[in-house]
């Protein structure tokens, strides 16, 4: 952001050099409109995980401070187990204070270093994470996120190589622009984790959680995330009193979770409805299973782009022209983090743990959500 979210083609095919290497890298077109950002290529070697973080900085075009985006298409290298855009307090400050003030704050000039050695990842936000090799977010008509530029941004690419070769790989992110005038409402995004999990070996958990808006928004996308002890995710709508029976969005392919995009009027949220989300577990394995951040682990997390935001567009124009790194801090609050409510409701699978030997299919009969786009 400001708001990057949630999240041309290029070529994924591969090639082999003369020293071994499997040629992974991609590139995207150039939007006609926008701003893009390619990442350096790393090397994975035979049968190991990496996950490498890339500091880099979406560039200005002359002297523009604040452009406006209803589009983003990722293309990450085919094979990569998550490729995730992150920024953080700091990330903004080069277009509001000068050069060099954004790598300060952070403690780490451009380039690429091992994620484990970046001390304040935790405090890092995800505002378009992927698992997809090809993913693109639509925004409605009228609809778009701000972006500050130049920006200070992490990528987080997470790469499992189960092959002999080594594997050159890489991202690309297009950040499709739209005229200032045509902006209506400012996007905004949730995201949820439960980071808690617990899953005894050889046990089967539901693990859920109701999530509650304070105010009426509309919903613009949705989607999960999970690792490979999920049978599926759920979302299922909540009216205020009580979740319903049959979820509207159904994932069981842990590997590429859909994005699913709504019409303007197709998804609103008054205060207090919200969407129950669940992760079905089943885990086969003879050690328990936490979400600890790796890819061993697990994860359950509820994403979604709502609209409008709380701050209206004239409100973060006056933030940039003003260069008020106090109202960006609060704008930056407000518009990415958690669920504003989580409430006590019963789950439609109240399974906290039995055992696999007793475990019932409860994604059985629902069918898989397919990824779209808006036109």
């Amino acid at each position: 952001m400001f708001l990057l979210m949630l999240f041309a083609c290029g070529s994924g095919d591969s090639d082999s050099a003369s020293d071994g290497t499997v040629d992974l890298t991609v590139s995207l077109a150039v939007p006609p409109s926008g701003y893009q950002v390619i990442t350096d290529s790393f090397e994975v070697g035979a049968f190991e995980e990496m996950e490498i973080c890339t500091v880099i900085r979406a560039e200005p075009h002359e002297e523009e401070v604040l452009g406006w985006f209803d589009r983003i298409e990722i293309l990450s290298s085919e094979g990569s187990h998550h490729m995730n855009v992150m920024i953080g307090q700091f990330s903004f400050l080069d277009a509001f204070t000068g050069d060099g003030s954004s790598a300060a704050a952070l403690g780490l000039e451009e380039g690429q270093y091992p994620c484990a050695e970046i001390d304040y990842m935790e405090s890092l936000f995800p505002v378009f994470p992927s698992q997809r090799a090809y993913q693109e977010v639509t925004l409605p008509d009228g609809v778009a996120a701000p972006l500050l530029v130049p920006a200070l941004l992490v990528f987080s690419h997470h790469y499992i190589n189960p092959t002999e070769d080594t594997l050159l790989v890489n991202a690309a992110i297009n950040f499709h622009t739209v005229a200032p005038e045509t902006v209506i409402d400012v996007a905004s995004i949730v995201f949820d984790s439960i980071n808690d999990l617990e899953i005894p070996a050889g046990s089967q958990v539901v693990a859920s959680r109701t999530c509650a808006m304070e105010r009426d928004v509309n919903v613009a996308l949705v989607s999960t995330h999970n690792h490979q002890w999920g049978d599926c995710a759920t979302l299922n709508h909540y009216d205020s009193e009580s979740v319903e029976e049959t979820p509207f969005f159904v994932n069981r392919t842990w590997e590429t979770p859909p994005l699913l995009h709504f019409s303007p009027g197709e998804f609103t949220l008054s205060a207090g409805q919200g969407v129950h989300y669940a992760c079905h577990f089943r885990n086969r394995s003879e050690e328990t299973v936490i979400n600890d951040g790796t890819a061993e682990g697990e994860m359950c997390v509820f994403a979604s782009v709502i609209y409008p935001a709380v701050f209206s567009v004239e409100e973060v124009e006056d933030i940039v022209e003003k260069r008020d790194l106090i109202g960006l801090t609060e704008f930056m609050g407000d518009a990415m983090g958690p669920c504003d409510t989580h409430i006590e409701t019963e789950s439609p699978w109240p399974i906290d743990s039995s055992p696999i030997s007793e475990a019932e299919d409860t994604c059985e009969g629902f069918a898989q959500t397919e990824s779209n786009t808006l036109e």
